[in-house]
């Protein structure tokens, strides 16, 4: 069983907020990346498969995300654990709005590993992937891209739908396929040491200890919730997991 990273950037800007993906930004590109494999299978090349893209919205289309969709099937088919950061609350909603194939998402998600939503049902808190990254000595999240004129500039999440509008596909593939990298690389040895480590912002330095190693997003469920009455709005687990009961309802 090796650890099969997923990750997807959205393809259109949206206002920021609690929830963006009520604003529909569609898929830009897709990353696979497989525990020990050196690079990134990037599921985006309009050249070669035009029907997975649609010029007027540039973003992906069901086609595309279908495939993606079928990439994540076979790896859990062959048994391998397909991993995310924030997964369970954005990549495979985002998925199962873009494909139609709810229940699909719904069962690929439950048998998958979150460690950002395992972090939540641990200690009542999100993490980022950057300070995971830190604390665990792996590269940092990439911040800084090639555009297509040689230019290299910031990028960040907030940043990469602005530039796949602009047409710097390669440059937010790469952002993409970076990120899934590192997560595998990040899944795989913190199933080894049996622990996530980071430095909060007060420089605090803090643990989860994986006795078992990493969750399913489902064992997640089943543990007990932590005390967050000292946080003034706490992230609930239920709110991360409703659109898995939305598509319920629509089965």
């Amino acid at each position: 069983m090796a650890f099969v990273a997923f990750d997807v950037e959205i393809a259109k800007p949206v206002p920021d907020g609690p929830d963006i993906l009520v604003h529909r930004p569609g898929i830009a590109c897709a990353a696979i990346a497989r525990e020990g494999d050196e690079r990134a299978s990037i599921l985006f090349d309009p050249d070669v498969s035009p029907e997975m893209f649609d010029p007027a919205a540039k973003t992906m289309t069901r086609e595309g995300a279908l495939r993606i969709l079928g990439a994540l099937e076979e790896a859990a088919g062959r048994g391998d654990r397909v991993v995310t950061w924030n997964g369970a609350g954005f990549d495979f909603r985002l998925l199962a709005d873009e494909t139609g194939r709810h229940a699909a998402c719904v069962t690929l998600v439950m048998a998958s590993v979150d460690m950002m939503f395992q972090v939540l049902c641990e200690r009542g808190h999100p993490l980022s992937l950057d300070a995971a990254l830190k604390g665990a000595g792996l590269p940092p999240k990439m911040d800084q891209v090639t555009l297509r004129g040689g230019e290299s500039v910031h990028i960040s999440g907030v940043e990469a739908p602005r530039y796949w509008q602009a047409g710097e596909y390669a440059a937010v593939a790469a952002y993409c396929a970076a990120d899934a990298e590192r997560t595998a690389a990040l899944a795989a040895l913190c199933q080894q040491s049996r622990r996530l480590a980071w430095t909060s912002q007060k420089g605090r330095p803090n643990e989860v200890y994986l006795r078992s190693g990493w969750l399913t997003v489902e064992q997640c469920l089943a543990l007990a919730v932590p005390d967050t009455s000292w946080m003034t709005n706490p992230m609930r687990r239920e709110d991360v997991l409703a659109w898995t009961r939305t598509a319920a309802s629509r089965a």
